[in-house]
């Protein structure tokens, strides 16, 4: 008996040894504490409270008890210091989807540049005619048939991004592309989820697809073979002999195809082309969405916001980009959409590259690290009364807009949204547009009296966004129709 312990005894000893030896040559950094938090349970540790509906409301309660450090404000530059990776399921499952969802290092690197040189803020100068062409198809589609306002939404968003990466231009109903991106964009949602048990366990990667609990692997490989479809579609599609783009420039894929000089390379490109079609649409069209639900819900903002498009426009012509600098309350209304409700209010999970220290909490290499968003769009000193939408507060006493562009609503770090020019441009020629040309109305009963809203929102894993609701959408007059017919047959 005393003979087979005695093995074990000795092996124990000897890894007691090296943990001491290891955690008294550890530096000073690591003798600080670590930030509190709730007790985790024995087995699954905090992993409850990761996953828990509208999660960032109780971080931010916890953050006033002082759990939490990370949802200040005035310390929002300082999140920069942790970007690094995402939560292990993106690696193991579908890291691919989105670029920001990758795993720092190389590869990363590579798409972060394609998105730099695609992407930066002049060279979306030269996508404007693409953007004001499907703004035109959008306002032409809301004028047919306005209870469709959702997929028209989402055309105009999707078509964007498609016809500047790969020269695609989107069939308007149930294009083949569009339903195989919906279901990539479900996964860029679900992919940080802490639901998932490798979060918590990083070994179940090596356990076989078939076993009871791995999910996570089986929802992996329907992944990536979708993944490879979308990566042929854009392939053919960037190199179709009659691919243009409107505008003068060629598509972001054709552009740098011939300079890929490996099959690695192209498989890159193709990867972050779809990356951009998976997070940028749905986000964008998110954004939009809550616009809608603002002006449906906010009558008196609508009517002073077209009364400042009118001013500009005289009502004869639909807005254009040279008008963004003279329509500061719209740009306000839109700053407010982003903050009201923020589509990550979580932010993206980043990691820690590094051990290092914040706010005198040691913090790990390889923690995650969450930047509660929301919580920076309902800090009362910032922003007074935070629930309540209000452009003006963006606006100074003479009308000019404040210096806050709520950078925070793309990121931050190295991991900021890289098309968040395209993103941000797309939003407000919308906005602005729709202003110009429509009336967003809550429905009504029988009896002609407003019906409720009743918007209920999407507030799990990372992303919030707006669910299926009804509005009326009506033209402003007889010649925002006559502009919208005309500009539609134009292109």
């Amino acid at each position: 008996m005393i003979s087979d312990i005695a093995p074990f005894a000795l092996i124990l000893s000897i890894l007691v040894c090296l943990w001491a030896l290891s955690s008294a040559n550890k530096p000073h950094i690591g003798k600080l504490p670590y930030p509190p938090g709730p007790t985790p349970s024995f087995i699954w540790g905090n992993r409850n409270d990761l996953s828990a509906p509208r999660v960032w409301v109780r971080y931010a309660k916890w953050a006033n008890e002082q759990h939490l450090v990370l949802a200040d404000l005035q310390q929002e530059d300082n999140h920069s210091q942790f970007v690094g990776r995402c939560s292990r399921v993106t690696r193991t499952t579908v890291e691919s989807v989105a670029t920001s969802l990758r795993v720092y290092g190389p590869e990363w690197r590579k798409h972060r540049r394609i998105f730099q040189q695609g992407f930066k803020s002049d060279s979306c100068l030269e996508y404007r005619p693409v953007q004001t062409k499907k703004m035109h198809d959008m306002l032409y589609g809301l004028l047919r048939t306005p209870d469709d306002f959702k997929s028209h939404v989402y055309t105009y968003t999707g078509a964007i991004v498609l016809s500047v990466m790969a020269g695609y231009n989107v069939v308007p109903n149930n294009d083949p592309y569009v339903k195989l991106a919906e279901s990539l964009l479900e996964a860029f949602r679900a992919a940080p989820m802490a639901k998932w048990k490798i979060n918590m366990f990083p070994i179940l990667r090596y356990i076989p697809s078939w076993l009871p609990g791995a999910g996570f692997k089986r929802y992996a490989n329907l992944i990536k073979g979708q993944l490879a479809q979308q990566r042929e579609f854009l392939f053919k599609s960037a190199t179709a002999p009659s691919v243009e783009v409107e505008g003068e420039r060629t598509p972001v894929v054709a552009d740098l195809l011939p300079g890929c000089s490996s099959d690695s390379d192209v498989r890159m490109l193709l990867e972050a082309a779809g990356s951009a079609y998976t997070a940028g649409t749905g986000t964008t069209a998110s954004s939009i969405l809550v616009f809608f639900v603002a002006m449906a819900s906010f009558p008196e903002i609508q009517k002073k916001a077209q009364e400042e498009v009118d001013r500009v426009t005289g009502g004869q012509r639909l807005p254009e980009y040279d008008d963004r600098a003279h329509l500061p309350y719209t740009e306000a209304i839109i700053r407010e959409v982003l903050r009201w409700r923020p589509l990550f209010p979580l932010g993206l999970p980043h990691a820690s590259m590094e051990d290092d220290v914040y706010s005198g909490y040691y913090i790990p290499k390889g923690s995650i690290i969450y930047p509660n968003v929301w919580a920076m769009t309902r800090d009362p000193v910032k922003y007074k009364d935070p629930e309540i939408f209000n452009p003006d507060r963006f606006l100074t006493e003479t009308g000019e807009l404040i210096d806050d562009e709520v950078t925070y609503a793309f990121g931050f770090g190295r991991r900021i949204c890289p098309g968040r020019h395209l993103s941000s441009a797309s939003i407000w020629l919308s906005a602005a547009a729709i202003l110009s040309a429509f009336d967003v109305e809550r429905k009504k009963d029988e009896s002609g009296c407003y019906i409720p809203l009743d918007v209920k929102y999407v507030d799990k894993g990372i992303t919030s966004h707006p669910l299926s609701f009804q509005c009326t959408i009506l033209p402003r007059s007889e010649k925002a129709v006559q502009l919208i017919l005309e500009r539609h047959a134009e292109d």
